[in-house]
């Protein structure tokens, strides 16, 4: 899967438990693949080395969170409040400044991060999930109809019915063997 600057940060991070869309099988752990790590972390302005396999374990330990929370908001449960509380903790990871900018139709304010490094970049996937759960719709959080994948998307549909990650792979992959499926049942039948 091609990941888009469109994808939420939060959603990236739980994608980067890689699943074989073709139901190979494979799986792969994003985090430890360093340009995949590279590229995701570009998002955040990350300067420096990529992080340490301890950091790395920070980041899976987010990402195990997060599921939790998806799952949860997802079934139309309700969140554990230790989960909350843990979410409120990655939240705290790096305290805000603001800063005032000019832009072209006059002057705006803007957070960052006050320390960088791995502590930012926790607090940064944490409230980017935050602002999804507090300001848009959790209810549009989904997981591709294809069983192979699991990639987890944020469903920005109009009438709320995306079902794939992407149409062009997953979406036409299932609809191809449905078809051939199909096909075949049809040649097993008795000709009258």
């Amino acid at each position: 899967m091609v990941i888009t600057m469109s994808d939420p940060l939060w959603a990236d991070l739980l994608n980067s438990d890689w699943h074989d869309h073709l139901g190979s099988g494979r799986r792969e752990e994003r985090l430890e693949n360093d340009a995949w790590l590279s590229a995701f972390l570009a998002r955040m302005a990350w300067k420096g080395p990529l992080p340490s396999a301890r950091e790395r374990g920070r980041l899976r330990r987010l990402r195990v969170l997060l599921c939790r929370i998806v799952e949860a908001v997802r079934a139309g449960g309700r969140v554990d409040a230790k989960d909350i509380a843990l979410l409120n903790g990655a939240l705290a990871e790096s305290p805000l400044a603001r800063r005032i900018e000019r832009t072209r139709g006059g002057w705006s304010i803007t957070t960052a991060p006050v320390s960088g490094g791995i502590d930012g970049v926790v607090a940064e996937l944490a409230s980017s999930f935050a602002s999804m759960l507090a300001d848009g719709d959790p209810s549009r959080i989904r997981i591709c109809a294809n069983r192979d994948c699991n990639w987890v998307f944020y469903d920005w549909s109009r009438n709320r019915t995306r079902r794939w990650c992407n149409a062009a792979e997953c979406g036409n992959l299932i609809k191809v063997r449905r078809f051939r499926e199909r096909h075949r049942a049809r040649r097993k039948l008795p000709v009258r």
